[in-house]
């Protein structure tokens, strides 16, 4: 029986370890989209990014996995902490004095605040996507052909502005995309049965990073997610079996790198449209 739990105890570690590398493969594509806000495009480039992500369905497909992997990278993780626990339910009599990193110590602790993380995240934006939050929308100029012709008829004037261009020495007075629009004004110019129209992230992303309370949280937990991978990138390698004397240095300074890395990606978009909205 103990084998048996031992086993098990292994695979869980190697695929929490598995599961935990595809999300930082994960997390370099998603903050490299992110970067393309601070581009002076009035946000050209993230809402192509994001339009693609949105409606490719391979990418649609990814996304079904991608949430499957965090469930379960969770709940492994929650598992396992557990049964570590439960293995040492009585403190040492004397303080551990062990070289163990504090990233190590405290590995439940960031990934807690890591999911706090994810969870501000996710009602912020994608469950925008879903519906199930209301946030800001945008629509393309040529979808606005199905919309009810009753309620453009009686909106023409909010139609106009929402397309209107405010570069007056633009050659076209008007913009191909309409953004920023509230969910109520998208059903009054558009109609309740519209359903060709995105979430403007962009403009939420402009919003949320120029309220300074979300500002501050969303920084310290980014900066709880970099200490939670300063110890998961070499934890996961060294589960996999790829340790030893004169591979442990490389892959733990590699880590640091990368935590560094995404930290700073994150924060440059964060503090950069703060900075220039």
């Amino acid at each position: 029986m103990s084998k048996f739990l031992k086993m098990a105890s292994v695979t869980q570690k190697i695929t929490l370890a598995l599961l935990g590398l595809f999300l930082m493969l994960f997390l370099l594509l998603h903050g490299g989209i992110n970067l393309c806000m601070l581009r002076s495009d009035g946000g050209e480039w993230f809402r192509a990014a994001a339009h693609f992500m949105g409606t490719n369905y391979i990418v649609k497909v990814f996304e079904v996995v991608l949430f499957a992997v965090f469930v379960l990278h969770i709940l492994i993780g929650i598992i396992l902490q557990i049964q570590n626990w439960r293995a040492r339910p009585v403190g040492y009599k004397v303080s551990n004095k062990s070289r163990t990193q504090a990233g190590s110590k405290f590995m439940i602790y960031t990934g807690i605040l890591v999911f706090i993380f994810l969870c501000l995240h996710m009602v912020n934006f994608y469950f925008v996507k879903l519906g199930v939050v209301e946030g800001k929308y945008m629509v393309e100029a040529a979808d606005v052909q199905y919309a009810d012709p009753a309620c453009l008829q009686q909106n023409q004037e909010k139609l106009l502005a929402m397309f209107q261009n405010p570069d007056t020495t633009a050659i076209n007075p008007l913009k191909p995309v309409a953004d920023n629009i509230s969910k109520a004004d998208l059903t009054r110019v558009f109609g309740a049965g519209f359903t060709h129209y995105e979430p403007d992230f962009y403009n939420m992303a402009k919003e949320l990073f120029n309220n300074t309370a979300y500002l501050i949280i969303y920084l310290v937990l980014l900066l709880a997610l970099g200490i939670h991978l300063i110890h998961a990138f070499p934890s996961a390698f060294h589960t996999l079996g790829m340790n030893g004397p004169r591979v442990d240095k490389p892959v733990k300074a590699i880590g640091a790198i990368y935590a560094v890395i995404i930290v700073l990606m994150f924060w440059a978009v964060a503090i950069g449209m703060n900075i220039l909205y």
